[in-house]
């Protein structure tokens, strides 16, 4: 049972704060803070960073496959966003991950599921 135990925390996905800095510094290079929103640039940089986000957990070696997805929104006066997920899966092994970042003129909402291998 101990060594049961031991391998199931081997094989747990990335911490919350891990898997958040990988998707702050992402969008940090990616966007950067001060870029203003234009619909060209944003499929870009949506595009860029789902790509570099999954790349970076996937180096981090853990036997898990990743959904990541992202959102972005052009803040203006009177725009809003909701947002919300559902997951069935083992609650033991799998995982999943919200951030939500802003820039100048934007905001994007990134969602990271962690499925166990």
């Amino acid at each position: 049972m101990k060594s049961m135990i031991l391998c199931i925390f081997n094989i747990m996905a990335l911490p919350e704060e891990d898997v958040h800095m990988i998707i702050k510094q992402v969008l940090d290079e990616t966007v950067g803070a001060n870029a203003t929103y234009t619909h060209k640039d944003s499929v870009q940089w949506n595009q860029k960073a789902v790509e570099q986000i999954t790349k970076k957990l996937v180096a981090a070696g853990k036997p898990y496959k990743y959904v990541v997805t992202s959102s972005f929104l052009q803040i203006s006066s009177g725009s809003g966003l909701n947002v919300s997920t559902i997951s069935y899966w083992n609650k033991i092994t799998d995982s999943s991950y919200m951030y939500r970042w802003e820039a100048k003129t934007m905001l994007a909402i990134v969602y990271v599921f962690a499925i166990a291998i």
